[in-house]
């Protein structure tokens, strides 16, 4: 019986979303018995005027843009089985590898709560910049100035637990604790493959070349047609389509971001990971069957018998 591989490839991120779900709902949270749990006991020594419990939120705040992840994650696999949606999914596997980067720094093991804390509140940072930007005009608005409050606290709190505040006060760009947020690409590329620094941007900027509607991005879904066209100016009849050979190999870098950020959240929650490892064989497997990729082609960090 022939496999329809469309469907193989939205059932396969099914499986993410049912391991994440399992353990989601069980505990909404990180267990009691977990790192995250562990570094917040340290919780009262970081308190201040950005807040009481600036441990607990940062390895709470991953949940929120996972949750995103998983919504984008769904649709992908929508898109995957309804009859349209040609170039659609490049755009969300963009989207969904440009989303799971910020929970998957934040949730790097083993750097402990200071760190944890620096990276959570230079990502704040920078989130209450652009929302600040949002509106035009007046400098003193009711939205400015309470980004500007927020961002006061930030730096108060910072500077009073030894944190070094740099690039205060530029109109355009955010204030940042100690060293700066790593560029997009530089991150695809360590949470990826970090053995191959080139796949993570390239799966990056092959979908930013769908997103941004470039002709190099657009050109990739292009079938030559034998119809009558305009000889005199050099125009040619295509058709825009793709198959699911070369979505999968273009759009890999989804499944394999929110792979990498799970294993992140499993590991911190202290949440069992017998059921996303299931998922991320099955997932692998059937992507790199659709895909036409030999086993040794994909990156170790992602292969079933690999410890998150």
């Amino acid at each position: 019986m022939r496999v329809d591989q469309w469907a193989e490839l939205a059932r396969s991120l099914d499986t993410l979303r049912a391991a994440f779900d399992d353990s989601y709902g069980a505990s909404h949270g990180f267990l009691p018995v977990s790192p995250a749990s562990e570094e917040c006991e340290q919780d009262a020594a970081l308190a201040g005027t950005w807040g009481t419990n600036p441990v607990r939120d940062a390895n709470m705040a991953p949940l929120s843009p996972v949750l995103v992840l998983f919504d984008h994650l769904d649709t992908l696999a929508s898109v995957f089985r309804s009859p349209g949606g040609v170039t659609v999914s490049h755009t969300l596997a963009r989207a969904i590898l440009d989303i799971a980067i910020g929970p998957w720094y934040l949730l790097e093991p083993d750097i402990g709560e200071r760190e944890r804390v620096r990276r959570y509140m230079n990502l704040r940072l920078q989130s209450l910049k652009e929302q600040a930007q949002l509106e035009t005009g007046s400098e003193s608005t009711a939205l400015r100035d309470h980004v500007a409050d927020r961002i006061a606290h930030i730096l108060k709190a910072a500077r009073a637990h030894g944190y070094e505040v740099r690039r205060e006060g530029d109109r355009y760009r955010p204030p940042y604790l100690g060293t700066q947020i790593p560029s997009t690409t530089s991150l695809a590329a360590e949470m990826i493959a970090p053995q191959e620094p080139t796949l993570g941007p390239l799966f990056w900027r092959t979908g930013s070349a769908v997103a941004h509607g470039q002709q190099h991005g657009i050109s990739m879904f292009f079938e030559r047609l034998d119809l009558q066209a305009n000889p005199a100016h050099g125009d040619a009849a295509v058709t825009i389509q793709t198959s699911p050979k070369d979505t999968a190999l273009r759009c890999g870098g989804a499944p394999l971001a929110v792979i990498a950020t799970l294993q992140r959240l499993f590991t911190q929650y202290g949440w069992d990971t017998t059921k996303l490892n299931t998922a991320k064989a099955d997932v692998i497997n059937t992507w790199q069957m659709v895909a036409g990729v030999q086993k040794d082609s994909i990156p170790t960090t992602f292969r079933a018998a690999s410890t998150p």
